[in-house]
């Protein structure tokens, strides 16, 4: 492959969503493959880094926790995702990053809620508001989990979450749970 290609947005696009639909066949991948990725990783997210093209890094960032391969450790097996050799990507340390990306993220949960065929209005409005704040919930779980493991700092996590839950209007009591978590990581 040539590497060039990923210094345009059409190519990073294109490797984001081929290495995406590449899922349903394994996670799991050979060594050889593994390391293969982890270089191809490491050239996409430094491009899409420089050119703040921050979807198909939204997308690789998901697949650096989907992707492993599996190492003799001694007596056992370990499993080694993509994410634990791409923790030094400048990208993760962008603050534009992860809110754009947690802003594409809750988008496209809204996106894929169904239409409601109901005719009460208040109904309505109580399942919607349930319904956005648990997605507002759920992204800031995951999103403030894998800031985490990219080794971003309590501090830094907990600002994200402060602005985000503030915007996303999250009760007090998820706000806790979700700064324990962030806490205890």
């Amino acid at each position: 492959m040539y590497l060039y290609v990923f210094q345009y947005s059409p190519g990073r696009l294109w490797f984001a969503r081929y290495v995406n639909s590449q899922r349903v066949h394994s996670k799991m991948v050979t060594e050889q493959i593994f390391f293969r990725l982890v270089q191809y990783f490491a050239v996409v997210l430094f491009e899409c880094n420089e050119a703040e093209d921050f979807s198909p890094a939204k997308s690789l960032m998901n697949m650096c926790f989907t992707f492993y391969c599996q190492i003799p450790c001694g007596k056992s097996v370990e499993k080694n995702f993509l994410y634990s050799f791409l923790c030094d990507q400048p990208i993760w340390q962008s603050l534009r990053f992860w809110n754009a990306a947690y802003f594409d993220a809750v988008q496209c949960e809204r996106a894929r809620r169904p239409m409601t065929t109901r005719n009460d209005a208040r109904d309505d409005q109580k399942d919607d508001r349930r319904f956005q704040e648990n997605i507002t919930f759920g992204q800031l779980g995951t999103f403030s989990s894998n800031m985490r493991s990219f080794g971003l700092g309590k501090d830094l996590c907990l600002e994200f979450l402060r602005k985000q839950s503030t915007i996303g209007n999250l009760k007090p009591e998820q706000i806790r749970m979700l700064k324990d978590n962030i806490e205890k990581s």
